[in-house]
């Protein structure tokens, strides 16, 4: 299930059932007590400087819609600049909406997979046909993406393994979806530089979102974990081999960079 599908799908429940709240909120501090207690992060993960990754950071975001469900422009900025490491980069996302992800990679990409509900799925859970309209709305006509329609969770993703440099995980945030998610990730990855990347660790660049962060924990072999991270100034967390200078980030954070954000905009 892509986020948002599942943020609208907790709207309704909330909307219909108002306690639905306060189990949500008694959630994330379950959540927030079981990643203390069993993995001793109760700040959440260390934090690279977006900087650190890319000194020279000048990305163009494009396309980009400014609408509910979009990522944040430096969440897509640090996928197309982790994309940019690999030659002739393959990549997969789990959970696309818009497809905002997926044709922002694709420019800098050789190959992008993107696994995400069919349509006959996101009609049984109720959800409308301007929803299902919007699904891939900017990247398919794209020829370098193959679309895999299907629940992540049930997909067979055996002919895939060992293939990909770059995964994003953005589908069903619940911590079972995360966990199961992540799991899979680790047998998709073509070998030891290969990164994944996911969205909404944070419920903004410096707040954790801990029903997400213990599922990433969780689906996470237990000797990679000292290679998660968040990246500043993003809602992500990365799988990222390698040795980086790290912070904590303490709400609220006193900036140490400014961006410089161009607009331009055409009809669509």
């Amino acid at each position: 299930m892509t986020r948002v599908a599942t943020l609208v799908k907790a709207l309704r429940t909330l909307a219909r059932h108002p306690q639905s709240l306060a189990r949500v909120i008694d959630l994330e501090a379950e959540m927030m007590h079981r990643v203390a207690s069993v993995h001793g992060l109760e700040r959440g993960l260390q934090t690279i400087d977006l900087l650190d990754l890319f000194p020279d950071l000048d990305e163009t975001v494009e396309p980009y819609s400014y609408l509910e469900g979009t990522s944040l422009p430096t969440d897509l900025a640090l996928l197309k600049g982790l994309a940019r490491r690999y030659p002739r980069c393959q990549y997969l996302e789990i959970g696309t909406w818009r497809g905002e992800s997926v044709a922002n990679v694709a420019s800098v990409a050789e190959h992008c997979f993107s696994v995400s509900l069919s349509a006959a799925e996101m009609r049984k859970l109720g959800l409308s046909e301007s929803f299902v309209a919007n699904h891939r709305a900017f990247s398919r006509a794209l020829k370098n993406v193959t679309y895999i329609e299907h629940d992540s969770h049930t997909y067979d993703f055996s002919s895939l393994q060992g293939k990909f440099d770059l995964v994003f995980i953005d589908g069903d945030h619940s911590y079972q979806g995360v966990k199961t998610d992540t799991a899979t990730a680790f047998g998709l990855l073509r070998d030891p530089t290969s990164a994944i990347v996911w969205h909404d660790y944070g419920m903004g660049p410096e707040t954790v979102r801990w029903t997400v962060l213990a599922g990433i924990l969780d689906g996470c072999p237990a000797e990679r974990r000292a290679h998660l991270y968040h990246v500043s100034n993003t809602q992500c967390a990365v799988y990222l081999p390698g040795t980086f200078r790290t912070t904590m980030t303490e709400f609220p954070q006193l900036p140490n960079k400014s961006f410089a954000v161009r607009l331009s905009a055409t009809p669509w």
